[in-house]
Parts: C-alpha cells; structure tokens; sequence
C-alpha cells in the first residue's frame, strides 16, 4: 500500500492506535512484521494473518478468538478496506482515494470505512472487460488503443483530469478509426472511407455498421467528450464520468465490431 509506505509515518503504532485499531492488529503487525505492508496485505486477503505464530489449536489466532478460514478471509478484507479508507488521509492519500472512486467507492474519513458508490459500474471492472475485447478484436493497432485506456486511468488517479478526459475521448477516436479503416479494407463498401471521427461516425453509419440511432448516440458521446468543460460540474467528475462513458462506448463498439468482422464487414447474424 504506497499510500502507507510513503505517508511520512514515524510511528505506525502510534498512529494505528489513535484511529481506533484493535490492539492485536497492530501488535502483530509492527512486532511479526516490521510492518512490512506488501506482507501484511497479503497474509490478510489469504487469511494467516490471523494465525498465531507462537500457539496452536482452537485458540491460536492472534485475536484470542477460533477463526474459521472464511472469517479469517472476511475479517482481513474489512481490515483492508478500513486500511485503504485510513491510507486516503495520509498526506500522500489523494490518488488512493481517486483509484477507489474509481474502484466504485467513496471514502467515510469519519468512521474509516469504504461507501459503495451508487449504480452497478465499477470502472476498473469495465476497464478490465475493455481491454480483454480489444486484445481479442484483431484490430491492427489495438496497441494504441490500449495505450489511452491506460493513460485515462493513471491521469485521473495522479489527479490529472482535463489530460484524463483528453484519453477518454482518444479511446472513443481511436476505436472509431481502427473499425471505420477495416470495414473499408475488407468490407468491399463503395463508400469513401473520410477523415475525422464525426464524419467517421457517419461513414459506419452509411455503411449499415451503425443504425440511424447509433450514429446519434456515438456522436452525442463523442461531442461530449470532446466539450471544452461542463459548467457546474467539477473537473474531477467530468473526468471520472467522461472514463466509464468511454468504456461503456468502447466496449458496445467492439462487440458490435466482432459480429460485424465475422459476417464479412457487410452485416450482423
């Protein structure tokens, strides 16, 4: 946890202790593992962290208390998660709290707990998905595309937000220009290829790849994406919006994309 390593802590003790760590946790913590955090959070997600070095049987967690492997397992990851809302107030928390939100969850200082997010998108998720349909589209420059969706993420998480939504958009253009240049290549179209993504857009619209509705719906994402700013909406939001819209866009694109490449450039089943 790099929030953790590099928050200027002298005293993690000390510093555990005052946000209301139990005192086993932070026993075990600082005297088994020299409070080396790359351990700690691992033997926590697996569950031996709990487990007491020195004792065995019933009672050989360090709680004082049997643990079954899946409460073991529960209670590391409601340590991690207190952890992660903790390392957000450090002086170098900042971009944990922005990977979070991305991850769907707000942060309660307060009460040193991760708050679900409203709505179903997890964005690292849907980062995820997009990658895999790029990695499997084919498309020639799927390196590029990748590339953006990678720069959009880390931009955002180093706070960086108008250049991050700059990489959302370049996600869109870039899907745009690799599907529009393979259709022409392959797809025996008498349509002109152009230049540009909106006339892009209408170019797979023209050549049945979009509907009527689509061309709209992509030119309406895509304009937005490319608005210079949003009035009344924070920077730091336009970003994050601006990102799952273009991974949303991106993989409709490519799962449209894989049908369309299989029925010959001309066509769905």
């Amino acid at each position: 946890m790099n929030a953790l390593r590099q928050g200027n802590i002298t005293n993690y003790t000390e510093t555990l202790y005052a946000n209301n760590f139990r005192d086993w946790f932070v026993r075990h913590a600082g005297e088994f593992y020299r409070w080396n955090w790359t351990r700690i959070l691992i033997d926590m997600r697996n569950g031996r962290f709990f487990q007491n070095p020195y004792s065995y049987g019933a009672s050989s967690s360090i709680t004082g208390e049997y643990l079954s492997e899946t409460s073991a397992k529960g209670l590391g990851e409601f340590l991690i998660q207190r952890l992660a809302a903790f390392a957000t107030a450090l002086p170098s928390g900042e971009p944990v709290l922005r990977s979070l939100q991305l991850d769907g969850f707000d942060v309660d200082r307060a009460n040193l707990k991760l708050v679900p997010l409203e709505g179903p998108v997890n964005a690292q998720q849907e980062e995820d998905r997009l990658n895999r349909l790029v990695k499997d589209s084919g498309l020639p420059n799927s390196t590029v595309v990748l590339a953006h969706i990678h720069d959009a993420h880390s931009l955002y998480v180093e706070g960086r937000y108008h250049p991050s939504l700059g990489e959302s958009r370049n996600i869109i253009q870039s899907l745009i220009d690799e599907i529009s240049t393979e259709t022409e290549a392959h797809g025996g179209h008498t349509t002109n290829l152009p230049g540009g993504t909106g006339n892009r857009i209408r170019y797979l619209r023209e050549v049945a790849f979009f509907t009527p509705d689509d061309e709209a719906a992509y030119g309406a994402g895509w304009g937005t994406l490319s608005a210079g700013s949003h009035p009344g909406v924070p920077e730091r939001e336009q970003a994050r919006i601006g990102l799952v819209l273009a991974l949303e866009f991106g993989q409709l694109l490519l799962i449209k994309f894989t049908n369309w490449k299989a029925n010959a450039y001309r066509g769905f089943s």
